[in-house]
């Protein structure tokens, strides 16, 4: 039987390495059925992880999903990863989420209550529910991004907040992956990233799709007027 650690080396050696510019791709760098069978290899609890990281990370995309399960779930999985860095990964990713929804909501015209508090995740949680009314929830100074996300979703540049959020979350990953190369953190943080460029190539070109429409009308009224 082939040992745990050169299995993953073999495994990370043999997938294509990611793009150093996430928005320089135009498709994945491997399938998901080709990635699947990569992870094949994966001894069964490493793959119960992944699959956990995998959906909770999924969960948080999902519109109609109330934010006190999310939580719930998050809670749950977390405490289920034995791995440390795995774990604060796990929690700095839904911290980020946490920020944004909580952005999102106030400009939606949320306020929190006692009866109706805002729930969410990491350490940052308590200066969103203490400083709501500010800009970047007391933040701005730890977490320079927010301002720039504030100002976009106030001026309803929705492309480019995600492609703010995309891009954060990519050169987080890339940082962090230096300090894994060849173990099953690697294939977390490379599964994580092969999201990404799926998530990307998937809203590159639904915008796409929408700007070629949105052209074609006014190029329509502009013939018929």
């Amino acid at each position: 039987m082939i040992a745990r650690g050169y299995r993953y080396a073999m495994l990370m050696a043999s997938l294509p390495v990611h793009p150093t510019d996430l928005f320089s791709i135009s498709q994945t760098p491997l399938s998901r059925v080709r990635l699947d069978k990569h992870l094949s290899q994966l001894d069964g609890k490493d793959a119960m992880d992944l699959m956990r990281i995998e959906e909770l990370l999924r969960w948080s995309q999902v519109a109609g999903v109330s934010d006190e399960f999310i939580v719930d779930k998050s809670q749950q999985a977390i405490s289920a990863i034995n791995d440390p860095f795995l774990r604060d990964l796990i929690i700095w990713r839904l911290a980020l989420r946490t920020l944004v929804v909580a952005l999102r909501k106030r400009h939606a015209g949320f306020s929190p209550s006692a009866k109706n508090p805002f729930v969410g995740i990491g350490s940052g949680l308590g200066y969103i529910q203490m400083n709501w009314q500010k800009p970047d929830f007391g933040l701005g100074l730890r977490i320079p991004w927010l301002v720039q996300a504030n100002h976009l979703l106030a001026t309803n540049q929705t492309y480019a907040l995600e492609k703010l959020q995309l891009g954060i979350v990519w050169q987080h990953y890339a940082r962090v992956s230096g300090q894994h190369y060849f173990d099953f953190p690697a294939v977390v943080i490379y599964a994580l990233r092969w999201d990404l460029t799926n998530r990307w190539v998937i809203y590159h070109a639904e915008t796409a799709v929408k700007r070629f429409d949105s052209l074609i009308e006014k190029a329509v009224a502009e013939f018929t007027l």
